[in-house]
């Protein structure tokens, strides 16, 4: 498949008969039954247990109560362990709200998904502060990404 992240379905599926999916947050439509089933078991494997219900997948029904707009899975989609560093440069040039972590991400998590072993992103914040963020699937390329970002924050500020 694709490793950009804006990417949400699959590429050239043909609408056609399938199933509805609920993943969490997430509707996805899918091409068969089977498909949908293995979804919701692997997404289920990784809700916690005490999680409230909608956190769980379910299958929502046949291809008729889809109501969204958007591509059919014709496979699952990936899911891989991205991990995440986060910060933010303030003007003179010290770090606050350090965040890091790891998650399991799928395919059609748009914005969090990735396949690359690490991309980092320097985003503009009011206040004049500078949101520094790497992450991927390799955490030594994230933690080298994520340093190297910081740094150029750092001189953007300067």
């Amino acid at each position: 498949m694709t490793d950009d992240p804006q990417h949400t379905g699959a590429p050239g599926a043909e609408p056609g008969p399938g199933y509805v999916l609920r993943a969490g947050v997430h509707t996805l439509r899918v091409a068969t039954r089977a498909i949908a089933d293995e979804i919701t078991a692997l997404w289920n494997s990784q809700v916690a247990e005490d999680a409230p219900e909608q956190d769980y997948a379910r299958l929502v029904g046949p291809d008729d109560a889809w109501t969204g707009a958007g591509p059919v899975w014709d496979r699952v989609p990936d899911c891989r362990t991205v991990h995440r560093l986060l910060a933010t440069v303030e003007p003179d040039g010290s770090l606050g709200g350090e965040r890091a972590g790891e998650r399991l991400r799928w395919e059609f998590e748009s914005g969090s998904y990735t396949g690359m072993p690490c991309r980092t992103r320097i985003e503009q914040r009011p206040g004049g502060c500078l949101e520094v963020e790497a992450q991927g699937t390799d955490p030594v390329e994230v933690a080298a990404g994520f340093a190297t970002a910081l740094d150029q924050a750092r001189e953007r500020l300067g």
